[in-house]
């Protein structure tokens, strides 16, 4: 839990501590919206009180559900600058307003009934701390997102069509999301994703740091909110210190309202299972919804070879008998459900997934540069005959500082 207790300077508590101090006791629940067409917030608004004595989750569910079902309400909640929503309710002789913004933040306030002191908080995973179910977070980060949509974006990470046909210049979340989109109900296989230079190169002493911008990381944390699985090179793992990247509560219920686990499962490809069990991957997570436990894809001498004790922080997989067999590991996944997997390299286990017909699409950023220099490309390996088949460009986007965002699909 993070926590701030001081509401000058933070609007929104402020706000929020506002209405809990003018709560008339014996009101039903009300739901809020707090924007700043000027600049500067004032009285949160009241968008609906309870009936009939909804309480504060039905009264949330309800509006959900509206939202679901008529794109308008969301249309001119998010024209009217919405930035946060919140639910204000009686529970166990004390106001209390709950809000959250749409980057995932929380504000709370409360009072006792007979008491003008008005306690405000405002941070992430604040609800047990204030007594209140976890399920009160969920449902209104859901409404949050739905109502207020996704927080600007960075400098520079503007995204504009391209192709098939050039259009809008400003695309938010979830326009992009529907530009990468699966293709059909069934998911879209396995996607290829990764980010070159003008002239090929995707890494400079192993990283894609220098590679990368606010823009392509939009996109690239965009592709990896539609999987259920992410899948990479122990090399890449090694190299890059990789782990789950953290997601807001409303980015984490616009997953669970597609149907996708919280966070996407993570699984590595090793040969050796020369793992840091130090490092980012293997690492306990104490947030309202936890990443679920990475699964290491091994052969099975290794496997068997190995003096490290991996119980306890993921599932080994044992596929093949000396080395991997990525088709049969692909098999196995599906077999488990995933759906929608993401292979993030590197080189060497995205030019066998393509070399094996593994691949369905690829979703690459050309990066405005020209390196110049020696270095891997998104694919590199030791065959010396070309992967069969033919690519089509399904989708070009371009960002305001000139990276290109191009999505193909196999023939």
């Amino acid at each position: 839990m993070t926590m701030t207790s001081a509401s000058e300077g933070n609007p929104i508590l402020a706000a929020i501590k506002q209405h809990a101090s003018t709560w008339r006791w014996g009101s039903p629940a009300k739901l809020l919206t707090i924007s700043s067409p000027a600049g500067r917030y004032g009285v949160p608004y009241i968008l609906s009180s309870g009936v009939n004595g909804q309480s504060e989750v039905e009264l949330i569910g309800y509006w959900t559900e509206q939202c679901r079902r008529h794109r308008g309400i969301v249309e001119v909640q998010r024209d009217l600058g919405v930035d946060a929503i919140a639910v204000a309710f009686e529970s166990q002789q004390r106001v209390v307003v709950y809000g959250m913004d749409r980057g995932g933040a929380e504000y709370i306030a409360t009072g006792e009934r007979g008491s003008a002191d008005r306690h405000a908080i405002s941070g992430t995973n604040l609800l047990a701390a204030a007594g209140l179910p976890d399920s009160l977070g969920d449902k209104l980060a859901e409404l949050v997102w739905r109502l207020a949509g996704p927080p600007a974006p960075a400098a520079g990470a503007r995204v504009r069509d391209m192709w098939p046909k050039a259009g809008l210049v400003d695309l938010d979340e979830d326009e992009l999301h529907e530009r990468y989109a699966p293709t059909s109900e069934t998911g879209y296989g396995v996607r290829l994703l990764g980010v070159a230079s003008i002239d090929g190169l995707t890494a400079v002493s192993g990283s894609s740091a220098s590679l990368t911008s606010p823009g392509d990381q939009r996109i690239y944390q965009i592709v990896k909110r539609e999987a259920d699985l992410l899948l990479l090179g122990a090399e890449t793992v090694r190299a890059e210190q990789y782990g789950p990247s953290v997601m807001s509560a409303p980015q984490i219920a616009r997953r669970q309202a597609n149907g996708l686990h919280p966070y996407p499962t993570i699984a590595v490809v090793t040969r050796s299972l020369d793992l840091d069990l130090a490092g980012p991957l293997f690492q306990r997570h104490v947030e309202r919804h936890v990443p679920p436990r990475p699964i290491l894809i091994a052969p099975a001498a290794a496997v068997a070879a190995t003096t490290v004790d991996f119980s306890e922080h993921a599932d080994v997989l044992p596929v093949g008998g000396h080395d991997v067999s990525l088709t049969q590991a692909i098999h196995v996944l599906r077999a488990r459900g995933y759906r929608r997997i993401v292979c993030e390299g590197g080189p060497s286990l995205a030019a066998q997934m393509v070399q094996q017909g593994l691949v369905d699409e690829v979703c690459l950023t050309i990066a405005p540069k020209v390196l110049a220099i020696g270095g891997p490309r998104v694919t590199g390996g030791t065959e010396t005959s070309p992967a069969p088949g033919e690519w089509h460009l399904r989708r070009s986007l371009l960002d305001e500082q000139g990276n290109m965002f191009l999505r193909y699909t196999r023939l």
